[in-house]
């Protein structure tokens, strides 16, 4: 029987005069794959944003079944935002930016652990030393996803990981961060390619 890592019951989400979603249930089930499908506009982006604690909902409530509150929950996760900015500086700083904190400091990756995480997100290792800011779109979202599978986090919360990828680049991405079947990801996205990878599909409408 699959452990439930989620609950949320009757949300309602609210921006201003304009309802987002109203008196939503659902559940995410731990150690899967689930996918959060709608069109823009439905509020994917923003459920996770409530689990994150950035917003909070205007009705109903999310409860975690882990034992642990959403601060721990939140420690406990690799975030990846749509609207992907890492701030300045090379690639390399950049990967290293989230292992400043004291949380994740025991798992700084070497550079050669960094390089080959690359490499099987189909980037090479000279990109290191690039500034972050003038690689593509694609290559971005790449290294956004090296970072969330460097981090090792038990919780994945990925928002439209593929957007900006080709199939091959996709691929890539489905071997390396779905392949740990012990992982919890939330994903939004409504590219067929991944969907096709979930094991568990909330349909928002």
């Amino acid at each position: 029987m699959t452990n439930t890592l989620i609950t949320c019951s009757d949300l309602t989400v609210r921006f201003g005069d304009e309802v987002v979603m109203e008196g939503f249930s659902f559940r995410i089930p731990g150690g899967k794959h689930t996918i959060l499908k709608g069109e823009s506009g439905s509020g994917k982006s923003t459920l996770l944003k409530l689990f994150l604690g950035f917003l909070k909902p205007a009705g109903g409530s999310i409860q975690f079944h882990s034992g642990k509150g959403r601060r721990e929950i939140r420690r406990n996760t690799a975030w990846l935002p749509q609207d992907l900015d890492l701030g300045s500086g090379t690639v390399d700083e950049v990967i290293r930016k989230p292992f400043r904190f004291a949380i994740n400091q025991a798992k700084i990756p070497g550079r050669e652990t960094c390089i080959s995480t690359l490499n099987q997100l189909g980037l090479s290792g000279d990109n290191l030393d690039k500034p972050f800011r003038d690689l593509s779109t694609g290559q971005r979202q790449r290294v956004g996803l090296a970072i969330c599978h460097l981090l090792d986090k038990p919780i994945l919360l990925l928002d439209e990981p593929t957007s900006a990828l080709d199939r091959a680049s996709k691929r890539r991405a489905a071997d390396l961060l779905l392949a740990h079947t012990n992982k919890t990801i939330v994903s939004t996205s409504h590219d067929p390619f991944w969907v096709e990878h979930a094991d568990n599909i909330i349909e928002l409408n």
